[in-house]
């Protein structure tokens, strides 16, 4: 890559709330939801049972849904086990700010105030603030730079449709050849994004910051999945890839995996909040997952309300 040594990608699921739209902005903004396209009388889904699979957000996403008079079915699916699982992060960011990199590439904000707070209990987060405010900072989209913005980091270039194909497509752009690339990694996942830089010619540097696990108690997530199977749930929500997999590890778990997606390619729907999260539903076998056309919370939920409501 001319002009860049260095590439750091950082990534988690999540992201901040701007200022002026936080938790009961969002929650208030649905109470006078109408119908589809914002016709006829407000949505009612008095009678209609909602699974919420999210452990994070997942009672804020609760609470949008019951003030529509919706009943609640809360099984996380996934848990996120945070701050440095392996011990590798530490070495890796300290190898970074020995070597400051040329491209930061921050895919969630999350995932940086993460990474920014465990380098503050080593002692060395002003170091890595320095190494990152000399580079070229990337962002994956919105949310991610305004966490940038929120640390005082500057903001080279943010992707338009906040999907790591665009930031790859970017980095690529301007080649990466001979480049040392450190990547922040979505748990145990294997990025695409890894794969391209080194075919590339880039040296990887994977960065792990925290991993996916199922929930400590899987009962609440066994209850949501009983509902599917019983009819008592009509509608699943899903705002991260992993949570379906989850979800179907678990029925796995049980022996319920083919009722489990025959109810859900059937009579309960399926919403994912994003193209990302609905390509790992189609993986796990569900055809036909609803997606927003603003990959956020509140337009999921108006979404699902909206489709429950034409029923």
């Amino acid at each position: 890559m001319q002009g860049i040594g260095h590439v750091v990608v950082n990534g988690l699921m999540g992201g901040s709330v701007p200022a002026g739209r936080g938790f009961a902005a969002r929650c208030g903004s649905l109470r006078g939801m109408t119908g589809p396209s914002g016709a006829g009388a407000p949505l009612d889904l008095r009678g209609r049972t909602v699974g919420i699979t999210a452990d994070r957000r997942g009672e804020e996403q609760a609470l949008m849904f019951r003030r529509l008079g919706a009943e609640v079915v809360h099984g996380p699916t996934m848990a996120t086990v945070a701050a440095d699982p392996t011990g590798r992060l530490r070495p890796v960011s300290e190898q970074l700010i020995a070597e400051p990199p040329d491209v930061v590439v921050v895919t969630t904000g999350m995932g940086l105030r993460m990474w920014l707070g465990e380098a503050d209990g080593w002692g060395v987060g002003d170091a890595l603030r320095g190494a990152i405010a000399a580079a070229q900072v990337v962002c994956r989209g919105p949310k991610a730079a305004g966490a940038v913005r929120l640390a005082g980091l500057p903001v080279s270039w943010r992707a338009p449709s906040e999907q790591l194909p665009e930031v790859q497509e970017h980095l690529l752009a301007g080649g990466v050849a001979g480049a040392r690339v450190a990547v922040q990694m979505l748990g145990d996942e294997r990025l695409p994004l890894v794969d391209a830089l080194r075919a590339a010619g880039a040296t990887v540097v994977e960065v792990p910051v925290y991993r996916w696990t199922l929930p400590d108690d899987g009962e609440p997530a066994r209850r949501l999945i009983e509902g599917c199977l019983t009819g008592r749930v009509d509608a699943v929500t899903f705002t991260a890839g992993p949570q379906v997999r989850g979800l179907v590890e678990l029925a796995d778990c049980d022996g319920t995996t083919g009722a489990l997606l025959e109810a859900l390619n059937g009579p309960v729907l399926v919403g994912c909040i994003g193209p990302v999260c609905a390509a790992v539903a189609t993986e796990e076998g569900i055809t036909g997952p609803l997606v927003p056309e603003h990959w956020r919370l509140g337009s999921l939920v108006r979404l699902v309300a909206e489709a429950l409501a034409a029923r």
